[in-house]
């Protein structure tokens, strides 16, 4: 006896399989943090000590996980470090007695919750500065570049693939002519997915291609954020290629559900949008998003293979019940899309400041010519056809939205190499040393959001002391961007402390920062360093 029809059980079971994403997506949020980004560095960055330092340490604006740590002496030789210890955002390493007179570097390397590395490196010097100090990890340009072809190649099969075998299964009934085309869009991407794997391995230990056979790179990988999404994708992949096995309607239906969740979830579980607070509205906001990615662009190959077919009856009855359903997953892509725009810039000049911001635009202009060639079909090409016109404009139509989809996929695996601007800890201190002969000033600029900066100064003399002086100013300048050198006064506000209130600097560069200081009615000082600097505010 059949206790349920095939209907409601494939309404089962897409209720089961969305209850079990979502709460997949709330039980996995509360270990997810942003885009890391160091904050603060002790000692700091470019500063001059007077005695060695016995511990170095690296606060970061989230917890992370550190990977690769290196100390350079002076002479360019490496230091063995002591032992290192990771405790929520900061990691704390022993520093080696002994070290020499001169400029030391510390090149380091940490992996965060999106599964994205991060690196670079701080100087520090021992009782005065020597030449500059090497050794912060590069990146393989050419293991980058391939990490892009594996990140289109998992899209393509995601959406095109996965998202086809859901459009055959609950648009087409099980029949599609261009199911061997979408079952070699999950194929090409299960096969790309250990490639990926050990891609970003070997990007998040700045080692090159030739040491993809090394058991780190694939450990790196499997116990980051992105692991759990290749697995969780390769599982997706699998039940899709399933669906096109089975004869039974129901299991087609339910495999083709649980292949298009399992891609919806796959990308909850890395990646910068995943991560932005508040974390459980936009991993919601991604599933979402990527579900509906999958069936507006997974419909796109089997309607073009249908077009160009010659079952004209079929295909009007499922380009039909396509135009019924597709509004709702529209007008749900972009309230999604919406929000996650708005909490990954964080500012709108983000848009055109930030190589993420250009990459969006890029990305927008071609989703807008995406939704136009779409309401074109809708409203001009759909209705000649059901009087009678021939399918051949549609059939163009689809194979230029596929197109400009692959596009898109392009852009958007772009991401990968271009943090958030919510991610760029703009509010975290900046930290300079100006060090002289006669005089030192430590300046640690405050960044407050959309205000204006403001600059504590500490004043030094050579011996590390505090050096009384009658006044200070501060002088940014960037001569060949043409600006004007920026000079504020700063106000005392205690013992050798002074402070420079609404600082701006209209762009991004390296500028020459110069402290001016007055000691005595006839002596003054002038101290200065270039300096690489964010735009502030």
């Amino acid at each position: 006896m059949r206790f349920v029809t095939s209907s409601f059980a494939s309404i089962l079971a897409l209720i089961l399989a969305l209850i079990l994403a979502l709460l997949l997506i709330v039980g996995h949020a509360g270990d997810a943090f942003a885009h890391a980004s160091l904050v603060k560095a002790v000692p700091a960055d470019g500063a001059v000590l007077p005695a060695a330092p016995t511990t170095l340490s690296l606060t970061f604006n989230e917890p992370v996980a550190p990977l690769v740590m290196r100390l350079i002496g002076p002479a360019g030789e490496p230091v063995a470090l002591g032992g290192l210890a990771s405790e929520n955002a900061t990691v704390t390493i022993a520093a080696p007695s002994g070290l020499q007179r001169g400029t030391h570097a510390l090149s380091w390397r940490v992996i965060s919750a999106d599964g994205h590395p991060v690196g670079g490196m701080i100087t520090f010097a021992i009782g005065a500065p020597s030449g500059q100090a090497g050794g912060e990890a590069v990146v393989d340009s050419f293991v980058q570049a391939l990490m892009w072809v594996a990140k289109l190649m998992l899209y393509l099969g995601l959406f095109v693939g996965v998202g086809g075998a859901f459009f055959r299964g609950w648009l087409e009934d099980g029949c599609s002519p261009a199911a061997r085309l979408v079952l070699a869009m999950s194929f090409i991407a299960f096969v790309a997915l250990p490639g990926a794997l050990v891609l970003q391995g070997l990007d998040a230990l700045a080692l090159p291609l030739a040491d993809a056979g090394q058991r780190a790179p694939w450990q790196a990988a499997l116990d980051s954020s992105f692991g759990r999404t290749a697995i969780t994708a390769a599982f997706a992949l699998v039940a899709a290629a399933l669906s096109f096995a089975v004869r039974s309607r129901a299991l087609t239906r339910a495999l083709s559900l649980i292949a298009v969740v399992g891609a919806g979830l796959a990308l909850t579980l890395s990646g910068h949008a995943s991560t932005a607070e508040p974390r459980i509205i936009s991993r919601v906001a991604v599933f979402v998003h990527g579900l509906c990615v999958a069936f507006w662009i997974g419909a796109l190959l089997p309607l073009w293979a249908g077009a160009r077919g010659d079952e004209r009856a079929e295909f009007a009855r499922v380009l039909a019940r396509f135009s019924r359903t597709i509004p709702l997953p529209l007008v749900l892509l972009v309230a999604s899309g919406a929000w996650l725009v708005w909490v990954q810039l964080g500012r709108v000049d983000a848009l055109w400041t930030t190589a993420y911001g250009e990459v969006l635009m890029a990305k927008l202009a071609a989703v807008a010519l995406l939704l136009s060639l779409a309401a074109i079909n809708r409203y001009r090409w759909v209705p000649r056809y059901e009087r009678g016109a021939t399918a051949a404009p549609l059939a163009r139509s689809f194979a230029a939205e596929l197109a400009i989809a692959l596009v898109i996929f392009a852009l958007v695996a772009l991401w990968r190499f271009t943090p958030p601007p919510r991610s760029l800890a703009r509010d975290a201190p900046i930290v300079l040393h100006i060090h002289g002969e006669e005089a030192m000033a430590e300046i640690d600029i405050e960044r407050r959001g959309g205000q204006a900066a403001r600059a504590n100064v500490l004043v030094l003399d050579g011996a590390f002391q505090p050096l009384a002086v009658k006044d200070v100013t501060l002088v940014l300048a960037e001569p060949q961007a043409g600006v004007e050198p920026i000079r504020r006064r700063a106000a005392p506000v205690g013992d050798s402390k002074w402070r420079v209130d609404n600082l701006r600097v209209p762009l991004a560069g390296r500028w020459t920062v110069r402290v001016e200081l007055l000691v005595d009615d006839f002596k003054k000082v002038t101290i200065e360093d270039t300096v690489r600097l964010p735009r502030l505010p």
